[in-house]
């Protein structure tokens, strides 16, 4: 069964990589356009293990949009406030309101099971608001974080959700309730995984039901058309024999 983990496949070197990539979208569009970061920095002062991929107009300490990792098989407590758990990673907006997000890209037709937790990991965290939106239209589930290590979790029922080859699942991170992006740092642990019995091409197979539905269905219409005209021919041919 192909698995694929935020944490376990967060990539050092590379943006997107395999099925994932990190970026940010406009202040207020969780359906805008992804932005992809360019630059993977480690923490420079004293927790260098805290790696994070920044955009262009960011580094450590400036306006904290990005996408964050604790590499340690341990946790690791930053400046005091922030705790990363091992091996996590977490979504910080922007100071300007921009959506810090974490996004899948479907390897494949199928149907995939998703399973995604957010927390609050700063001690001073207040609200943050927290979003899963499928293929950049359709928001599947969003929730508010209140205070710190509030956590919200989301989960597809065991069939999954039907996705096709090559479309996003963001998981995104924003500045909530208050506006304000301060201590808004959010753990995001994604596990998904695609089902095995599910067939690869489902939109092919939707439309062969349909092609055989519609074949079916014509068949039924010609032979009820023929025993009409039959029953019709019959009661023609009584009714000529009764009149002469």
């Amino acid at each position: 069964m192909p698995k694929w983990s935020l944490s376990s496949d967060f990539s050092h070197t590379r943006n997107p990589s395999s099925v994932w990539s990190y970026g940010s979208k406009p202040a207020g569009h969780v359906t805008g356009m992804l932005n992809l970061f360019t630059h993977l920095d480690p923490e420079p002062d004293e927790c260098n293990e805290i790696v994070a991929w920044f955009g262009s107009d960011t580094v450590w300490y400036t306006h904290w949009l990005g996408v964050y990792h604790n590499n340690k098989p341990t946790n690791v407590v930053l400046k005091g406030h922030v705790k990363f758990t091992a091996n996590c990673v977490a979504l910080h907006p922007g100071d300007d309101g921009r959506f810090s997000v974490a996004r899948f890209t479907a390897p494949k037709d199928g149907n995939y099971v998703l399973d995604a937790t957010f927390t609050h990991i700063q001690t001073c965290a207040k609200y943050s608001g927290v979003y899963i939106v499928y293929n950049n239209l359709m928001t599947l589930w969003e929730a508010d974080l209140i205070g710190p290590e509030d956590s919200k979790s989301f989960k597809t029922n065991d069939s999954g959700i039907t996705v096709r080859a090559n479309e996003p699942i963001d998981f995104i991170a924003g500045v909530g309730l208050d506006n304000v992006y301060d201590c808004d740092m959010t753990l995001a642990r994604v596990d998904i995984h695609l089902l095995e019995d599910q067939t690869e091409f489902p939109v092919v197979s939707g439309s062969i039901g349909l092609i055989l539905g519609v074949i079916i269905s014509a068949i039924l219409f010609i032979l009820f058309y023929i025993f009409y005209r039959y029953r019709e021919n019959r009661r023609n041919a009584n009714s000529y024999q009764a009149i002469n």
